[in-house]
Parts: structure tokens; sequence; C-alpha cells
């Protein structure tokens, strides 16, 4: 006899997902979580006056699903949109911050670089499946277009090299817009239109009343500091052992990091090397807190990305402070920045005080900082996004036939389906 129909380990954002919609289909749900609160890498914290995002900063929201999820948690109504600049991105050129725009493509291509780009259209279909992004960008748009464009997006995004991420599993849209319509420009004429407006949000709170508007629809059900020591197979279904002793389930779904999972699944006897050697990028994000009037520059926008050409450092910075109000206290402005990635990884054996410094000297120049940060902030993650690189499909089969072999066991998490949140909402 089980105790419990539905036991999720983990209650980051994919787990607290998965246990309202299983709750929601009246399914009895338990949620272990080994750390002492809920949410995973979504952390906001007050310092200083200053909301800081450890985490995701932001919520795009364009499914929806997600919209559903979040209305039907009154989180909908009580989210606030990013301020209308936010739509407008910079990439560096010539020591300058530039807008994202039609009419500076030109500048940021050069001529080469836009014929090129022009010529998007009548490209060949890709053949290969396992086509990294590098060479899916570089066919279809040009070599500059990835490298002043695409390139930065991705050091911004998913802190990924070009050159190993795999196009039809990091970036599944592109790939599928193509192997449909045959072109990229084709498809946004002729594919089919978004079902809803996009919608940029965030919480008065920061993104951390996300995760706590799940956890407080769990209630009792969420177990803070319960880590999980071994799983073991039943005639029912699963014996999940952890603090306080073990708990029967139909179901089981580890929402964890692809690591832990691994670690999980010895005990049913499960190959588990695909899972545990996942790449991950590592990361540290760098909050700035500055007086207004020590920078120049309007700050208008989102913020900046930075090629990889350009040889700075820092990947890019948010204007945190700008998109959303109560981020720094009056007349201060709050900087988020980012620095490491998959093509920088000895990142974080810097100290503190010099990851505080490059930042500041990277982007000094780009926003006319004048003298040094009043506040600065330093959180560190080793091992910050998983990369959808080379021999992922065979990671994303391995979880299907794990779930085929074992019923009612299941796998969520950032390492498959996609790192947005809204992919991890949608579930």
């Amino acid at each position: 006899m089980t105790d419990i129909e539905h036991l999720i380990v983990g209650a980051g954002i994919s787990g607290l997902a998965n246990a309202v919609r299983s709750r929601a289909e009246g399914t009895s749900v338990r949620v272990w979580e080994a750390g002492p609160q809920a949410g995973g890498v979504i952390r906001s914290v007050r310092d200083q006056g200053y909301l800081c995002e450890l985490g995701p900063n932001t919520l795009m929201v364009n499914e929806p699903g997600v919209r559903g999820l979040l209305e039907k948690y009154r989180m909908w109504e009580t989210a606030m949109d990013a301020a209308p600049q936010a739509r407008k991105r910079f990439v560096v050129q010539g020591g300058k911050l530039v807008p994202i725009t039609p009419l500076n493509l030109f500048r940021i291509l050069g001529l080469g670089g836009m014929v090129r780009l022009m010529g998007e259209p009548f490209c060949q279909r890709g053949v290969n499946p396992e086509e990294p992004l590098a060479q899916f960008a570089g066919r279809r748009l040009g070599q500059k277009a990835l490298e002043e464009l695409l390139g930065p997006f991705v050091s911004g995004i998913h802190a990924g090299d070009p050159e190993r991420l795999i196009t039809r599993h990091a970036f599944p849209r592109l790939y599928t817009l193509e192997q449909t319509h045959g072109s990229l420009s084709r498809a946004l004429i002729f594919g089919p239109r978004r079902k809803m407006r996009r919608r940029l949000i965030s919480w008065a709170g920061g993104m951390q009343e996300l995760p706590d508007g799940l956890a407080k629809e769990l209630g009792t059900d969420l177990c803070l500091n319960h880590p999980v020591d071994r799983i073991e197979k039943t005639r029912e279904g699963y014996r999940v052992f952890g603090t306080g002793g073990g708990l029967t389930c139909q179901k089981l779904t580890l929402a964890t990091e692809s690591a832990s999972a691994a670690r999980l699944l010895t005990g049913l006897g499960i190959e588990t090397g695909l899972l545990a050697e996942i790449p991950h990028a590592p990361m540290a994000v760098i909050h700035l807190g500055l007086d207004r009037s020590r920078i120049t520059h309007p700050l208008d926008g989102f913020g900046f990305l930075i090629s990889r050409r350009r040889g700075i450092r820092t990947l890019g910075m948010l204007f945190s402070s700008a998109l959303f109000p109560g981020r720094a206290p009056e007349g201060k402005v709050l900087l988020t920045g980012f620095i490491g990635g998959r093509m920088d990884p000895t990142v974080l054996d810097m100290a503190d005080d010099r990851l505080i410094r490059q930042v500041l000297e990277d982007v000094r120049p780009l926003l006319g900082i004048r003298g040094g940060a009043e506040f600065a902030r330093v959180t560190r993650w080793p091992r910050a996004i998983p990369q959808y690189e080379a021999g992922h499909g065979r990671v994303v089969e391995s979880c299907e036939e794990l779930g085929r072999q074992f019923p009612g066991l299941h796998l969520a998490g950032s390492y498959r389906g996609g790192i947005a949140l809204g992919d991890r909402l949608r579930g």
C-alpha cells in the first residue's frame, strides 16, 4: 500500500510546477526539498536597499499554459510588466553601446554582413540533426551575424559556446522553423502567429514571489530540509528514503539537478553516466549599486551583450533598476553583470574583489561610470546552466526510455526540455 500517490524530489520551479499541476488533477502530492527554501536557482535578496536577483531576473510569458498557471494561483494579476524600454537591447560596437534596431543592422554587420544576411531565404535546408549552432547560424545568416548578434545572445542566455551547442536541442524553434519552412525569413512571414502577446514580467518582491506563491499552495505537503538518501523499486511503485524515514509512492518525479538525479537513480541499478556527465557552464553574477549621477549613459533599455570578439571578459549586463521599480534606493541604480560561461570556465577561481573590479573595468567606458560602486554583491554558480551539446540527444532518449522501463518514474529539470523559466513552468 502506498503512502502518497506522487512524490516529487526537489522544490525548484520544475518540482513546484509539477506538484501544483498534479494536485490540480486530484492526485495526492508530497514534495521533498533538501534545502531550506523552495525555488532552486530563483532567489531574490534585499541588501542595503537593493533588490538583487541571484538567478533569473525576469519571466517571459508567451504561452497560454504558463499564463493559465499564473492566473490559477493568483500571480498573474500581481505581476509587473517590465518598463517599455526593456524592448531595447544593446550590443557593443566601436567601444560604444549600439541599440539593436533594423536601422542599426548595417552599422553592426557592415555591408558584407548585410548582403550575406539578405541571402538567407536562398540557403539550402540543413540535413544534419546534430548541427552545432555556429554552423547553423554561419550557414543561414553568415559569420558576421553569428559573431555580432547570435553569439553574444548565446553567451548571455545560455552562457554557452555556439561551436558546441546543438541547434535542435538548444534552439529547437530555429531548427523546426528551418525544417518546416526551409527559411527563417519565410517562417517569420508565412509561419503561424503567436497565440498571445508576449509579456516580460517580475513581481514587486522579485522573482522569488513565483516559487513562494506555488509553495504556499502546497502548504505542509512541501517538506524543506528533507534530503533524499536512496530510492528502491517496490511492487506498488517506489520507496524513497529521506530525513525521518521512508515513503512509498506510485509516481516519482526527480526534479533535481542532473548530477543529483544520477546519484539517486544508481539505487535502481540504472546506468547514469549520461546524466552525470552533462556539462554545465559556471557563472558569477555581479550586482553593482551606484549613484545615478556617476553614470552618463541613460540606461534606456534592457541591457547589453558583448561579442567575444571584443576581447571583454564580461558577457553582458542588465539595467536592473530601469526594468522594474523598487530595485534600488532613491537616486541610485542597480546593474547586474554576468561573467564566466562555457568559454571562460576558470572565472570562479577569481576572488570576489577581483570579479567586481573586472566587471567594473569592463563596463566603465561603455556606461561612462565615474568612481567605484557604492554597493557590490557576488553570487557564484559553479553549475549554472546545463549545456545541450553533442550527445544531448542520447540524454533525452535515455530519459524517455527510463520512463518506459520504470513506469511512474519521471525526470524533470533544466537538463532536458529547455532552460527558460517558461519551459520549466510548462512542464
